[in-house]
């Protein structure tokens, strides 16, 4: 299951609204009761946000905690991801982070874990809402 960025975010941020239910998510991420993937454009859209707040040293501290989480297999791009992100973004309207969260996805085994409904209107992805699995 491919875990969306939304929900780090949700983890690092304290004042986010689904921190809780993140914090409890990444507990049963980390004793494995739950396996998720990371797409390698979740790393560079977080570089980007981080990057154009001038928050890099936060960057730094941030992936090297999401680094070492039991649990979590980051992902490579490869062509078949970028061409399908570019298919998404064209049929679904998809932002382009997004689009390559679902294509990678699609390329696995078709689920998204994340707060954003947007990934229900994608053919062939199935949104699991964070909260469900706590």
């Amino acid at each position: 299951m491919m875990l969306e960025n939304d929900v780090l975010f949700a983890l690092l941020n304290k004042k986010d609204p689904n921190h809780e239910v993140a914090r409890a998510l990444f507990e049963k991420i980390m004793r494995r009761e739950i396996e998720v993937e990371v797409s390698s454009a979740a790393l560079l859209e977080m570089e980007l946000i981080y990057k154009s707040r001038g928050r890099e040293d936060q960057l730094e501290r941030d992936v090297s905690a999401i680094a070492v989480i039991p649990g979590l297999r980051f992902l490579p791009a490869n062509p078949e991801t970028v061409l399908t992100a570019v298919r998404l973004r064209r049929k679904f309207g998809l932002g382009f982070f997004d689009s390559h969260h679902a294509a990678t996805a699609l390329l696995t085994d078709g689920k998204i874990l994340s707060f954003d409904e947007a990934y229900e209107e994608v053919e062939g992805i199935e949104r699991v809402d964070p909260g469900s699995l706590y």
